[in-house]
């Protein structure tokens, strides 16, 4: 079954900027297996409005971080800490990038994720996304090197949209089209 938007009770959003991004690089030294370069996070604040932090009862909890590139939305990091799983806040970042790729009018959303994340991979499953190639040497220092490129394909609100599994897609709000 397809994920359906739904509101977490204690949970804001907020944008990245100067003053929390040092919140961003401890959530990504925690989370992810990759080491960020200034490089990214200075590209973090000039688009500031493609990036969130999750607050949960005030402690940040999770983060995305995205860029548009030829028309496609593309999910550089999403993540939340291993104690805040299972709570939603990884449905809330995820809801929050469909609603700006629609927003935006992007024709798809697209990430990389470890080969072995096979979690992440049944997490983007449910809102739609498809795997769609298998990228050989895409990391530099895990093992396996392989990464897995999801893509879910954008429409237009309203329009009805069949999983793979022949099961109702969401619309890009995150709403399940009936």
């Amino acid at each position: 079954m397809l994920a359906v938007k739904e509101t977490v009770p204690g949970l804001k959003l907020v944008r990245i900027d100067k003053s929390n991004i040092k919140h961003l690089r401890l959530l990504n030294a925690s989370i992810l297996p990759i080491h960020y370069s200034t490089k990214f996070y200075q590209s973090v604040l000039q688009n500031s409005d493609y990036n969130r932090l999750a607050v949960w009862n005030d402690k940040y909890v999770g983060m995305v971080c995205c860029k548009i590139d030829s028309n496609t939305l593309y999910i550089m990091t999403l993540g939340c800490l291993v104690l805040f799983r299972r709570k939603r806040i990884g449905t809330a970042l995820l809801n929050f990038v469909l609603e700006l790729s629609e927003t935006e009018q992007c024709r798809a959303v697209q990430l990389h994720v470890h080969s072995s994340n096979s979690d992440a991979v049944q997490f983007y499953e449910k809102f739609g996304f498809i795997i769609k190639q298998n990228v050989d040497n895409y990391y530099r220092y895990l093992k396996p090197t392989s990464a897995l490129l999801l893509e879910r394909v954008m429409t237009p609100s309203g329009e009805q949209v069949l999983a793979p599994s022949g099961e109702q897609a969401l619309a890009p709000s995150g709403e399940q089209v009936l």
